[in-house]
């Protein structure tokens, strides 16, 4: 089901997955906001979160594309959604372990436990009410892994409809329309999982226009793409602090300038593409997953023992000693879960499906079936 690799879609994932690393860093290590809480650089999470969205729906249209392009069989659907879940529990319920005795003994935020069942399957960001607020505890950037779940389970259906030759995809536009505007309404009073759809969908129709259009089309709009991409992505960060809730907290601030970029990349033309593409970055980019779900609970055990010991930042050389070791200590930690535990126990869990797979194809078949 895979297509050739898009090496500098691989490697921007490092980068998504430093911008939300960078929010975190002040608000966790005391005394580092006085020093990095007012900059551009550690105030764009939203940037990292709203492009995965965006890139998650290219890269599964981009590989899924012709497999639910002409219907939807039970059988691909179910490998599809075991595909993507061996891809993203692993690492969540991981970090959740690790997460839960912090999350216990947290004198500041104390753990109410009818989240974890929530958090167990995925299910924090399909509470559409105010209180209690699930995704507020344990692992908190697993929010985005519970909106991509509910993305997973309508990426077929979106899928077929965008991808089809007729104009299939108008009545998912209307329907996503009004779903979308319901999920912002109730977006104010959580985070909402029907509310990002808009993003993800923005993805499979970006796939759509890159896998529709001819190569050298592409290759002479690759580098006014990313540039414009990155201009755009810089203006929505410099406007963030302005910008009306929709547009920043719903994550639409930074959907155009994100697609762009994508679909630059996706080419792979231009001195930013070939930089993405380097060997150390593509490693970086494999294990950006697994350093965006470890990296909160390194910061809040190190912020357990700051409180506990006293210890605060006081200076610009400690704040960047600090932001230096915490990188180095959260990327090593990634790394390591990464080719460690997350990609090896990922190919054994899709290895033991495969043959199921393949009697439920062979079964919904005609000759099968017959």
């Amino acid at each position: 089901m895979r297509k050739v690799e898009l090496s500098g879609l691989t490697g921007i994932r490092f980068y998504a997955a430093l911008v939300v690393f960078l929010y975190h860093v002040p608000n966790f290590i005391p005394g580092m906001k006085a020093f990095g809480g007012s900059s551009v650089l550690f105030n764009s999470g939203d940037l990292g979160v709203s492009f995965f969205f965006v890139l998650s729906g290219f890269i599964l249209t981009y590989n899924y594309a012709n497999v639910f392009r002409e219907g939807l069989c039970a059988a691909s659907y179910k490998q599809f959604l075991w595909d993507r879940l061996t891809k993203i529990y692993p690492v969540h319920f991981l970090t959740l372990l690790i997460v839960l005795p912090i999350a216990i003994f947290s004198p500041h935020l104390p753990l109410d436990w009818r989240a974890l069942p929530f958090h167990l399957v995925l299910l924090q960001c399909f509470w559409p009410l105010p209180t209690p607020a699930f995704s507020d505890y344990l692992n908190k950037p697993s929010w985005s892994i519970s909106c991509e779940w509910f993305f997973y389970l309508l990426a077929p259906a979106a899928m077929f409809f965008v991808m089809g030759k007729s104009r299939r995809w108008v009545p998912v536009v209307v329907a996503v329309g009004y779903a979308g505007g319901l999920g912002l309404f109730l977006y104010f009073v959580s985070r909402f999982a029907p509310s990002r759809f808009i993003e993800f969908l923005v993805g499979v129709f970006l796939a759509r226009v890159f896998l529709t259009s001819s190569e050298r089309k592409l290759a002479g709009v690759s580098g006014v793409a990313q540039a414009a991409g990155i201009v755009l992505i810089i203006a929505g960060a410099l406007y963030a602090p302005y910008a009306a809730w929709p547009l920043l907290g719903g994550g639409l601030l930074y959907v155009p300038g994100s697609a762009l970029l994508i679909l630059g990349l996706a080419y792979g033309g231009g001195f930013l593409a070939t930089h993405l593409s380097r060997p150390l970055l593509k490693r970086l980019g494999i294990a950006s997953f697994s350093f965006y779900l470890i990296h909160e609970p390194l910061l809040r055990s190190v912020k357990g023992v700051c409180l506990f010991f006293g210890w605060a930042v006081h200076s610009w050389l400690a704040f960047g000693a600090v932001l230096v070791s915490m990188f180095a200590v959260a990327q090593t930690a990634a790394f390591l879960i990464c080719y460690c535990y997350e990609i090896p126990l990922q190919k054994r869990l899709r290895i033991v499906d495969m043959s199921q797979f393949r009697r439920d194809l062979a079964w919904s078949s005609p000759k099968g079936a017959g």
